[in-house]
Formats: structure tokens, sequence, C-alpha cells
């Protein structure tokens, strides 16, 4: 068993394939999904510029604006009026005390005997904080005593009056405007002058802001403003030409990546590469566990790697104004190719890694990820059997009908009211498909041809009985041409069963002994009973002649231009086994000396079956063989041959790098048992015609066989 790991390992010279490979296609791609981030045309503007020309959307976006979600945060914040405290009862108090303090001084000026009209002005004029206009001091001197005491007596009600109301820092030239209206009307104007301008200096504010209550209430209006969000559709108009340019305008232009931070051109390097490379990693580790002989197979690996940044670099199409033009961009033809040239698996794995980088690309676009997902699976599904051409027009229709689903799901998902523009998603749809099929069929068509690899319409070619090889067969070797029509049914059902290619096993097995050409008559089959060329042969001489089938069968396919995986299943369907039969009669000869005879001499050069389908090709074609030259019937007896054989290459370890599991294994035993008893099934023993008729018979004259009426005439 250890040996037969280390024979599984990759060799150095594939672990350096593997990993270039691996290196360039993450390079590659990180590059590809660079430049497709990258626009093609970038907008050079900035805040309060004129725009020199419309700008349109190349996308279908939706976003939560920061601008304006900003902007209408603060407009809420700003609306909130600033928030003061009640009335401060002990401001009036103290602004009382002073009024009367004032009185009193003025008071006592008024009354000064010996002061003169100037000193007594100035003496008035000097109060602290007070400001009189200029011929006030000298009305307020001029006042008789009964008008001095009538305003002594107004001041103090007016300023209790005024200063038991909120009278803030902001507001107090309204307080003074209305001062004169609340002045007694039976005063003087003269005494309601001098009343005023008194009260006016004493009156300070009462209430004061409260900035904490201030800033909490602001900043309950902020939050409970929503986030703004912008929705822009492919080809809308986004700047005007001719309009100043807002810091909103250049939000949405960065949004659409039609402007870039100046660092933001490394972050989507930065994220393309690491999005890259956990995808190669990922699908090599999903083409080593379930596709290992794609890994070896260095020229599809280089056309698949190409074709996916081909589809990944056109995926810019997406992002055109036009949305018919954007939307028709085949994507699914990838899927096809590759469905036609590996297998489902391997294309559903592709395919979903090129939809999830193109999403990731453009703009983290759910919609295009599921369109070019959703359109892939659709491609697969419906080419997996594809074996003519009305296949492909078939899938491009089908994939159209998705395209049209989902671009109509994502236009009502983005509240598109527009009847115009939900009716441009058919003709996107159609041309989509249609285009898809078209390029998928150009792309086989070009990768058949440059990997020899035969697709589902060139293996229905070459399995028509007219093919020449298949022809050749059928003349010169008619034994081996029946044995591998059976081989075939046997292998195409059971590849059915185990989900392996059933077509290109089935077509695979009537080539799979072209080699016998060479010498028909050395194969048992071809050999006319009691005749054996063998018998004047050595057993080393008879081992080559029948191992060099294999040889000889390479060299004919290579020759005729067969597919390059039929040349694998020539070479591959007996693996390194010995033809036993012939090393026995050497070991016979030798006297049972094994150190006379050589095993190489006897054993079939390789390599053992790299895939499932050589493997199903194997277990087919021994089964068949053996069951046929044991004549055996009976089905519990055909069950064991066939489990012994099983048993014999998977402990010779001829299974170990086909990819079959113990499963798969189960169910082509089922498989070959259940055909093989019905084609080697019992028959009934016909009795023979009563003497007379038998007699009658062989004396009707030659004339009585018509053939032209292909009856017997009497």
């Amino acid at each position: 068993m250890p040996i037969r790991l280390l024979d599984r390992l990759p060799t150095w010279r594939q672990v350096q394939w593997a990993l270039l490979g691996a290196i360039f296609l993450s390079a590659a791609s990180a590059l590809v999904a660079f430049t497709t981030l990258t626009p093609a045309e970038p907008v050079a503007l900035s805040v309060g510029q004129v725009a020199p020309y419309d700008i349109l959307a190349p996308i279908s976006i939706t976003y939560e604006s920061e601008v304006l979600t900003r902007l209408a945060r603060q407009a809420a914040a700003d609306a909130v009026r600033d928030i003061y405290d009640p009335p401060n009862p002990s401001v009036l108090r103290q602004q009382v005390q002073h009024a009367r303090k004032v009185l009193t001084y003025i008071e006592n000026v008024r009354a000064d005997p010996y002061g003169t009209l100037p000193q007594r002005v100035a003496d008035l004029r000097a109060i602290e904080g007070f400001t009189f206009p200029d011929d006030l001091p000298a009305t307020l001197l001029s006042l008789s005593d009964r008008e001095w005491r009538e305003v002594d007596a107004q001041v103090i009600s007016l300023l209790e009056r005024t200063m038991r109301d909120q009278i803030r820092e902001d507001n107090l030239a309204e307080v003074y405007a209305r001062l004169p209206n609340l002045v007694s009307f039976t005063v003087s104007e003269t005494q309601a002058t001098v009343i005023v301008n008194i009260v006016r200096n004493l009156i300070k504010p009462n209430a004061f802001l409260n900035e904490e209550r201030t800033r909490a209430a602001r900043r309950a209006a902020a939050d409970a403003v929503q986030p703004v969000t912008r929705n822009f559709l492919q080809g809308q108009l986004v700047v005007r030409s001719g309009t100043l340019v807002t810091e909103a305008d250049l939000e949405a232009l960065t949004k659409l990546k039609l402007i870039q931070p100046p660092d933001q051109r490394l972050r989507i390097l930065a994220g393309a590469l690491m999005a890259v490379v956990l995808i190669t990693m990922l699908g090599a580790i999903y083409a080593r566990r379930y596709h290992p002989t794609l890994l070896e197979n260095v020229p599809l690996l280089i056309f698949l790697g190409a074709l996916f940044l081909i589809f990944l670099s056109g995926a810019r199409l997406y992002t055109l104004p036009e949305y018919v033009i954007s939307r028709a961009y085949p994507v699914a033809a990838f899927a096809l190719i590759v469905v036609a040239l590996t297998d489902a698996r391997v294309a559903f794995a592709a395919s979903s890694a090129l939809a999830l980088l193109i999403g990731l690309t453009l703009n983290a676009s759910l919609e295009l990820t599921v369109l070019a997902g959703a359109g892939s699976v659709a491609a697969i599904l419906a080419l997996r059997r594809a074996e003519r051409l009305e296949s492909y027009f078939v899938a491009g229709l089908v994939i159209s009908g998705v395209n049209i689903v989902v671009g109509l799901l994502f236009g009502l998902l983005q509240n598109t009211t527009e009847p115009t523009r939900l009716l441009l998603v058919i003709p996107a749809g159609l041309l989509s498909g249609l285009l898809s099929a078209g390029l998928g069929l150009v792309g086989l068509y070009i990768g058949s041809i440059l990997l020899n690899v035969p697709s589902s319409i060139k293996l229905l070619a070459l399995s028509q009985p007219s093919q020449p090889l298949l022809q050749r067969l059928l003349r010169e070797a008619p034994g081996t041409y029946q044995h591998s029509l059976q081989v075939a049914n046997l292998a195409e059902l059971a590849a059915e069963r185990i989900g392996a290619d059933a077509q290109l096993v089935r077509v695979g097995a009537l080539y799979h002994d072209i080699g016998k050409l060479h010498a028909p008559l050395f194969f048992v089959e071809n050999q006319a009973e009691g005749v054996n060329p063998h018998e004047t042969l050595s057993p080393r001489d008879s081992a080559r002649i029948i191992i060099a089938h294999v040889i000889e069968g390479e060299r004919l396919a290579r020759r005729e231009r067969l597919p390059s995986v039929f040349i694998d299943f020539i070479r591959q369907h007996h693996g390194t086994t010995r033809t036993l039969y012939f090393y026995t009669k050497a070991l016979e000869a030798a006297n049972g000396d094994e150190s006379a005879v050589n095993p190489a001499h006897f054993t079939y050069p390789g390599p053992r079956p790299r895939s499932r389908e050589a493997a199903i090709l194997m277990l087919a074609d021994t089964s068949e063989s053996v069951i046929r030259s044991k004549r055996t019937r009976d089905k519990q007896e055909i069950a064991d041959v066939v489990q012994e054989i099983i048993n014999s290459r998977l402990m010779e370890g001829q299974l170990d790098e086909s990819g079959l599991t113990i499963n798969d294994l189960r169910v082509i035993q089922e498989v070959f048992v259940s055909s093989l008893q019905g084609v080697f099934h019992p028959r009934i023993t016909y009795p023979s015609l009563p003497p007379r008729e038998t007699q009658e018979i062989k004396a009707l004259p030659a004339t009585a066989l018509n053939p032209a009426e292909k009856r017997i005439t009497p």
C-alpha cells in the first residue's frame, strides 16, 4: 500500500507546472480584475467645478449617500432651537436691589445744593454700568420732585414686571423694544423717556443656555434622520453639463467607480489578488479531488486559464451605459465551452468562480453575480448531453429565458417602474442567450482543434459505423469489432450509473482495440476454430504480439488523428497488468523457475488508468473477455467472475489513480452482472426437423430459392 501511495504522488515537474500555472493565473486574474475595476474614462472633477459634459451612470447602483445623510442630519440638528433654563428669580431680586441703590444715588445727586449742573451731569454719567443719551442727565435733573417720585416708583414697577419674563442674551433687543409700551400712561413723555433709559440699564438676562440639553436634543434630531439612499440606473444622468459639481455629485461619481481616491487603486489590486488566489487554491483542491487528470493536462489548463481571463476582462461590457448592449454580454458561453471540453463538474466550478469575480470587480454587484452565475448554470444543465448542433440552439434559448427572468427580478427589486426599461430586459436576454450559443460553438471548435479534445458532436461522428477505422475492424477483425461493441455497451451503462462521461467511454471503447489490426488472427476472437498461430510461437513471442496491440493502437490512433483521450484509453485499458496466460506458459516451460522468466516481457507498458472512464473501460474489457472465454451462463457464476476481476485489479493497484470510489465499483459490478447475464443467458435447444421434412427440403431444386423474393417458392 505505501508503494501505491508513492506512485500516486505527483512528480516534481508536475508540481512545478502546477505552481507556475497557479501563480500565472492568480497574477493575470488580479491584473484583469484590477483593470476591469479601473474606469475606462476616469473623470477628473472637484467640488465647485463646472461639469464640462454630461456624465452617465455606467452601471446600476444603489447606495447610502454619506454626504446627503450628513447634510440632512445637520439640517435636522440646526432646526432644533437653543434650550434655556427657566428664569432665575435671584437675578430679579439682585437687579431690584441694585435699582434701589441707583435711584437713591440719583436722588442724592439731584438734591446736592452745592453741585453745579455740569458737575451733577458728570456724577450721573459716572454710574457704573449705565449709559445715558447725551441729553438725558440734564432732563433727569430738570424733573420736579413730584415727577421724580413718580419716576422712582415706575422704575421699580417696570423692572419687576419685565424681568418676571424669560430674558436671554439673544432677545435683549426685543425686550428693550417692548419697554416704551409697558410704561404707565399716567406719566409724561419726558418721565417715560427717563424711566425707559434707567430700566434699560438695569435689565439683565435671567435665563441661560443649557448646552448639554441642547446638544442632546440636536443629537436626537440628527439620529432620527434615516440614511439617505441614492439610486442610479445604468445610463441615467448623474451630472449635467454646465452645472456646478457638488459634494454629493463627487460622491456619486466615486461610488460609480468614475473617480477613485488615491489609495483606492492599491486597495483594489490587493483585494483582487486575494480573491483570485483564494479561488485558484480552491479550484486546484477541487480539481485534485474530483478531476485529478485535469491537473496533468497542461494544454487544457492553459486554454481554460486563457479563456477565463478573456471572459473576465470582457466583463467590462457590463459597465456600458446602453442597457441592451451591456446585458447582452455572452458570459454563459464560457460555461458552454468548458462543459463541452471537460464535464459538468469542472464547468460548474469554473463558471462559479468567474461569476463571483465578475460580481466582486464590478462594484460588488449582486445582480451581475446572479446574472452570470444563473446563466452559466442554465448553460451547463442544457448542454450536458449535447450531441447535436440543435443542442446549442436549445441551450441558447434556455440561457435567454434565465437571463430575462433574472433581469425582471432585479428590475422589480430595484423599484424600476419604467415600462420601457423593463421591456429592454427581453431583447437583452435573447441577445445574450443567442450570442452565448454561437460563441460557445466557435470556442468549442477552436478548443477541439488546439487541444485535440473530442466534443459531443465529434464523438457522435466517431461512433458512426461508417468511420474508416471501424470499417477496417469490421472487415479485418470482426471478432474484435463485436467484442468492442459489447465492451462499449457495458462501459456506457456503468458510466451512466456512476455519473461519468458515458458518451466518451462508449466511443472510446469502440476504438480501444484498433491495435489488433496489425495481427488480427493472433487474437482469439478472430481465430477460426482449431486455428491458433500461437501454437508455433514461444510464450515470450506470443506475449510480445499481444502486448504490441497497445503500442500499435497508439501509433494508429496518432496517425488517424484520433482525440488524445482515445490514445489514453488505448494505452491505459490494460494498465500495467500481465499477459497471465503466456506468463504461466513461460513458467511451465522453465519448469517453474521464476528466475528464468522476466516478468517485464509479459507486462503491458501502461500507464494505469488515470480517469474514471479509462478504469471503467479496463474493467468492461476484461469482464467481457473472461465471461465470453469461459462460456459462463449462470448469473451467480457471472457475478463471481466479475467480482474476482474487480478485486484483482483493485489489489494490483490498477485503479489507484482512476478516481473511482468503492461505491462506484459496487455499482459497476451490479451493472456488469446484469448486462452480461442478459447477453450470455442460457438458451433452449431447438429440436431438429422431422426426417420427412428434411428430405423434402433437400430435394428442392436450386431454382426454388428466389433471391429477389427472399422466400422459398414451391
